[in-house]
């Protein structure tokens, strides 16, 4: 579990299918409590389809009748809004997305809290978070689907502070010149060995030898190339045999 200590709190959702795709969301990125202020969806058939194999984070949530019976064991709330009015409750606070901090490194719960599909959060709800913070989108149509928008963040919290390690990709090595001059040497057997007009042979050969200088090709691609190749010099040989 890459988020042990991160709490998603869903004010009022209005669609069960966005509670739905938002458990699953929970599941791809390593957060595992899931909080509802307002009704209670966790049996309507809408969500439980569309959360899939993430039923139990959906089972497991917590249902509270007001927001701030849901954040009284949180140590830390931060809440989303599309909106950067005027009004200083909402603005005195307010960071984007890219600000924010590792929640690992705060002691106790943090909750990332959001807002109706239609209206979002209060300014009310608002003021009982540390701060606001908000998703780049276009000026043109800033309103973001519920599930769409858990999904942007915990992308962000996932890819910048979720791997204690990160793991290492390991690229697979280059063919050397050597191993595919090897895949030559059988190649140019078995064009030796077709019954192809004398000068087309060098033709035939100089073609492979220019798509295996262009191609990037890996050592175990070269080596599989190299075997297959033997095979049909193999099989030429013995096709030789049984003309004598």
């Amino acid at each position: 579990m890459e988020f042990p200590n991160l709490v998603i709190i869903l004010v009022e959702p209005e669609q069960p299918g966005n509670v739905g795709f938002v458990t699953r969301v929970l599941a791809n990125f390593g957060v595992q409590e899931l909080r509802i202020v307002g009704w209670d969806p966790r049996e309507d058939m809408i969500a439980q389809i569309y959360s899939v194999r993430a039923h139990e984070i959906l089972d497991a949530a917590g249902i509270y009748d007001d927001l701030p019976s849901a954040l009284e064991d949180i140590e830390a709330a931060w809440a989303t809004s599309a909106r950067a009015g005027r009004n200083h409750s909402v603005t005195r606070a307010l960071v984007p997305l890219e600000n924010l901090p590792n929640p690992k490194s705060l002691e106790g719960k943090v909750a990332l809290v959001f807002g109706r599909e239609s209206s979002g959060l209060t300014n009310e709800e608002l003021g009982l978070c540390e701060f606001a913070f908000t998703i780049s989108t276009s000026e043109g149509y800033p309103s973001l689907n519920l599930s769409h928008a858990v999904a942007i963040v915990l992308h962000h919290l996932y890819t910048n502070y979720a791997p204690e390690e990160p793991s290492e990709i390991v690229l697979p090595r280059a063919a050397t010149r050597t191993e595919r001059d090897q895949v030559m040497v059988f190649l140019d057997e078995v064009i030796d060995a077709l019954v192809l007009k004398e000068y087309r042979k060098p033709i035939a050969k100089q073609v492979f030898r220019n798509l295996l200088g262009r191609s990037y090709m890996t050592g175990r691609e070269v080596t599989t190339m190299t075997g297959v190749a033997r095979k049909l010099y193999d099989l030429v040989k013995e096709s030789e045999k049984d003309d004598d």
